[in-house]
């Protein structure tokens, strides 16, 4: 465990949201690059299930990537916002799909999606280090989901999604953070744990 000032927290997370905007200018491609980097040992069988997001702010659209798994086979979901204090929850989609815009303004399934329970989930973040620690907009979703999803399964695989210039020496944390498996960024797939679906 670290032990870390709160408002150091939020200075390190506002000064990220600005360097990600930045980057975003910076790497317009990114989106793509990622599709063409993520790692073929983690697509381990066929109809594996994957997470994905609908981005927001300026993270990274992930759009290509999912494009491309599910031309591999994977079968694909994004999160669903339940009530604050709970994991996220999942729901089938596939490119194309309409979308309800729920909690935060951030773009969901419809709620007659099938619900799923994903094996990668790909997680944006505002800034990652080399241990796998991550730093997220601070509400906990993440962490919640995925602290409930390795219970019921430790081979589940968080994959972190950003630029390679959101790495930072170290990202403060707490007892309730989860760490990531792989970050996924415009240049490559960097391998934290090993671990594979």
């Amino acid at each position: 465990m670290s032990f870390f000032n709160s408002s150091e927290k939020s200075d390190l997370r506002a000064r990220m949201k600005r360097k990600r905007v930045t980057l975003q200018s910076l790497y317009p491609r990114s989106g793509t690059q990622l599709s063409a980097r993520f790692p073929a040992e983690l697509l381990t069988r066929p109809g594996l299930a994957i997470s994905g997001y609908a981005p927001i702010q300026s993270e990274i659209d992930p759009t290509a990537l999912m494009e491309k798994l599910k031309s591999r086979g994977a079968q694909l979901c994004l999160p669903v916002m339940a009530d604050d204090g709970d994991p996220l929850e999942f729901r089938a989609w596939s490119p194309g799909d309409e979308l309800n815009i729920g909690k935060f303004d951030v773009e969901e399934p419809l709620p007659t999606a099938k619900p799923m329970t994903p094996e990668i989930v790909l997680v944006p973040l505002l800034a990652f280090d080399k241990k796998g620690r991550r730093l997220g907009y601070g509400g906990g979703f993440y962490d919640r989901t995925l602290k409930a999803l390795r219970a019921a399964d430790p081979h589940v695989c968080a994959v972190g999604i950003g630029y390679a210039a959101q790495q930072i020496a170290k990202v403060p944390t707490d007892s309730g953070d989860q760490s990531l498996d792989w970050v996924l960024t415009e240049t490559g797939a960097i391998n934290i744990t090993g671990k594979t679906p």
